[in-house]
């Protein structure tokens, strides 16, 4: 017995992908697809296998009045060379917002390796 694709979609075991994209769809386009289609849509919708990965950080922070989002992942690299030298291309990562990014988290870390070692030297003068 095949699954329904609609079905699938809105089963609440799981977060539909991409806002449930079926509930989206006019109803004239979902009438007009086979259970083949549907389910190729279904298929297409669903997480992508690299999300998964080993490491996957995902913060929010607030600065000054906005909020800005990071992003960290990582894991085994399983793009072909292609598609990094055009992901290279199209996401360089000589900025300025990166290089200012990169700046500023520098100086973090030194601020606090400076705090570090005047409390550890407060520490021990006592």
């Amino acid at each position: 017995m095949e699954t329904d694709p609609l079905s699938v979609a809105n089963s609440t075991d799981k977060p539909a992908p991409l806002g449930n994209l079926f509930d989206r769809l006019p109803e004239w386009v979902i009438d007009t697809l086979t259970p083949e289609q549907k389910e190729a849509i279904h298929l297409a919708a669903e997480e992508p296998a690299w999300r998964r990965l080993a490491v996957d950080i995902r913060l929010t922070v607030p600065f000054f009045g906005r909020k800005y989002y990071f992003t960290i992942v990582g894991g085994a690299e399983k793009r072909s060379d292609e598609r990094r030298a055009e992901e290279l291309h199209h996401y360089p990562l000589r900025t300025a917002a990166n290089i200012f990014f990169f700046i500023g988290l520098g100086t973090l870390f030194y601020i606090d390796a400076v705090i570090a070692l005047a409390l550890q030297s407060a520490i021990v003068e006592f």
